[in-house]
């Protein structure tokens, strides 16, 4: 109610202030013809009883004269009154108040009987159960977390959220989240696959023991199931088993559609375990950090990834593994593949680079350093300036 006080009193103000200069009558205003006309009949009948008195004029001409002096008197009067209001300003002065409280007058009889005055206001959380596309996606996730506070054994919850956790960097939350959605609704290969990765994120990269499990039960469940098989060909090539890993590899390469995202870092792993198989110093596979292979979602997108697409997800993927490097340098592995990435990406500036670095990381004389050496040699770098020598 005190919102309609406040909007009818702002209403007669708005009103008041605009017909005030209408209806006002401004000195200004007056037509000054009208009142030269009264001056001027005024001193002619000064005039005429100035000539009675001393008898220049006749009583009765005198009394004919007077009578027309004041008819035109009489009418410059009354024109100088009609003019001071025109009939033109009582008109907008008439449409200026019908606009001002007619059209405020009828939007609210419109309101109240057609809208829901009575309806009481509703806060942002029933809103956004009654129209959930209002909200933004931590909204979203908020939403649903709060409800599973609530309701704990909403396996589609949580089964929801597992991977929005995965691919918000929360991979602790994701293991939990999916743990609950496979506990409540079952085991699928897409839940394993992400548990899986989950883990492997939690390991920065590594494939786990556990996390390798998640993966084998989601290839019984689905033998074709391609992220299954990436992270299960990645795992071998982690443990050095190049012999089982290259023929995991070109399997995967096989079976993956045409321009699939993760077929470069695939033929980079042929590459190192036939190299390393053939006694060389092989390159190890680039991998992402946090995130080193394809999402189940990949998979029906990447026949569609346009080959621009695909660089600059390698391209990512590399400045990955070198943010890592910088907060963690003592991986003489990672070093290695940050050097190969770069050689395969045809940037031999920041593979020399990547050299120096990891140069100046590990003491010359340990095997860390005559690896890493060997194996910028192998991809034609030479060695690293003299100043980043230890």
């Amino acid at each position: 109610m005190l919102f309609w006080i406040i909007a009818g009193l702002l209403t007669v103000v708005v009103v008041a202030s605009v017909l005030f200069p209408i209806l006002r009558k401004s000195p200004a205003e007056a037509p000054a013809r009208a009142e030269h006309d009264a001056e001027i009949y005024a001193a002619q009948l000064r005039e005429l009883d100035a000539d009675l008195k001393r008898g220049a004029i006749a009583a009765e001409d005198a009394a004919v004269a007077r009578a027309e002096i004041g008819r035109r008197l009489l009418k410059a009067s009354a024109a100088e009154t009609t003019a001071a209001f025109p009939r033109h300003r009582a008109a907008l002065a008439a449409s200026v108040f019908a606009v001002g409280l007619g059209v405020p007058a009828a939007s609210l009889y419109g309101y109240v009987t057609y809208g829901s005055p009575a309806l009481p206001d509703r806060p942002l959380a029933a809103r956004l159960a009654v129209d959930p596309a209002m909200a933004d996606l931590p909204t979203l996730v908020a939403q649903v977390e709060a409800k599973l506070r609530a309701k704990p054994d909403d396996g589609a919850g949580w089964d929801m959220l597992a991977p929005i956790y995965l691919r918000s960097g929360r991979p602790e939350d994701a293991v939990r989240a999916v743990s609950e959605a496979i506990r409540l609704l079952g085991a699928t290969p897409e839940r394993e696959a992400t548990r899986g990765e989950a883990l492997v994120q939690l390991a920065s990269g590594e494939v786990t023991d556990e996390a390798k499990a998640s993966f084998q039960r989601a290839l019984a469940l689905n033998p074709d199931f391609l992220p299954a098989k990436f992270f299960l060909a990645l795992d071998l090539s982690q443990e050095n088993r190049f012999a089982e890993a290259a023929p995991a590899w070109r399997d995967l390469v096989a079976k993956s559609p045409p321009g699939a995202p993760w077929l470069e870092i695939a033929q980079l792993a042929i590459d190192d375990a036939e190299k390393r198989l053939a006694g060389g110093p092989g390159p190890a596979p680039v991998q992402a950090p946090g995130q080193p292979g394809p999402a189940p979602e990949d998979v029906a997108a990447a026949a569609a990834m346009p080959q621009a697409d695909r660089l600059a997800m390698i391209q990512g993927m590399v400045s990955q593994l070198a943010d890592r490097l910088k907060s963690a340098p003592n991986d003489a592995e990672g070093w290695k593949r940050l050097m190969q990435s770069y050689t395969v990406l045809g940037d031999g500036d920041r593979a020399r680079g990547a050299f120096a670095e990891a140069s100046a990381v590990f003491a010359e004389g340990t095997a860390e350093r005559r690896d890493i050496e060997a194996f910028a040699a192998g991809l034609g770098i030479g060695t690293p300036p003299p100043s980043t020598m230890q």
